[in-house]
């Protein structure tokens, strides 16, 4: 792979500091100061308005690479969603999951999928592209022995995914077998790590928990897998997420540096 890869972090880690344009515009500028040039805007408060998040990344050279977009905007106000994003510089609307259906099985992906299918069109028309996020609920079999995930994709050929990693282990795949097995499908990875604290699943700073990842770098760069973003769900007590954050970049960095842009 000659291009190098890009780390970026996932705003949804610090949501409860970007609740306001204020707010957002310092949270950009700290990431910015941990060394990230890019980012996904995720989790943010309502109040914050678009002109105020293109101007945070116009100040501090943050690109924007993806959203998480309300799922009823994207129906709904496809265009405005559209125009948003091109104000961002952005070329991918991204949605959470389809976590608010439940349960979450065969009648849902027809629904969520049928509901989607004009926007994602439009989403494409326009340049565009349209990422799915995945948690653990899409590795659930249905009845034809099917993930969930798969019957997604086939009734959404032009969707991409946004491939959680934790996610997929969570779910009790392999992420670096997932991350060629859905190479072409991947727009981007979420890079976080998964700790065991008193017999608890816990979220980690990337090399902090038990996720190989040497296996899954060496997956992204054998199947050209370039962007990926830093994200920690929740942060453990007396923690602080800007630390979490910039740990897991100091950990990426000192390990693959030699695969990233710096």
């Amino acid at each position: 792979m000659s291009e190098k890869m890009i780390l970026g972090a996932q705003m949804y880690t610090i949501r409860k500091f970007a609740s306001n344009n204020e707010d957002f515009a310092r949270s950009m500028e700290k990431l910015a100061k941990i060394g990230y040039k890019y980012v996904q805007v995720s989790g943010i408060g309502k109040d914050v308005t678009p002109d105020a998040i293109a101007k945070a990344s116009k100040d501090t050279g943050l690109k924007i690479v993806l959203t998480h977009t309300d799922m009823n905007r994207v129906i709904e106000e496809t265009d405005a969603v559209i125009e948003e994003h091109t104000l961002y510089g952005c070329d991918c609307v991204g949605i959470g999951g389809g976590w608010m259906y439940k349960p979450f099985n065969a009648e849902a992906i027809d629904d969520m999928t049928g509901k989607l299918a004009a926007a994602i069109e439009k989403i494409t028309a326009a340049g565009k592209t349209f990422a799915y996020h995945n948690h653990k609920f899409e590795y659930e079999r249905g009845a034809d022995g099917k993930l969930f995930l798969d019957k997604i994709l086939e009734k959404s050929p032009k969707m991409m995914l946004t491939l959680d990693l934790y996610w997929v282990q969570a779910g009790g795949a392999d992420p670096a077998v997932d991350i060629e097995k859905y190479a072409d499908k991947i727009y981007t990875t979420h890079f976080k790590d998964m700790r065991i604290v008193e017999n608890e699943q816990k979220y980690a700073e990337v090399l902090e928990g038990n996720m190989n990842y040497d296996r899954i770098i060496e997956a992204c760069l054998k199947c050209g897998v370039k962007r990926h973003m830093v994200e920690q769900d929740d942060v453990l007590p007396g923690q602080d997420p800007f630390d979490c954050l910039e740990t897991s970049y100091k950990n990426v960095m000192a390990r693959y540096g030699q695969y990233f842009e710096q």
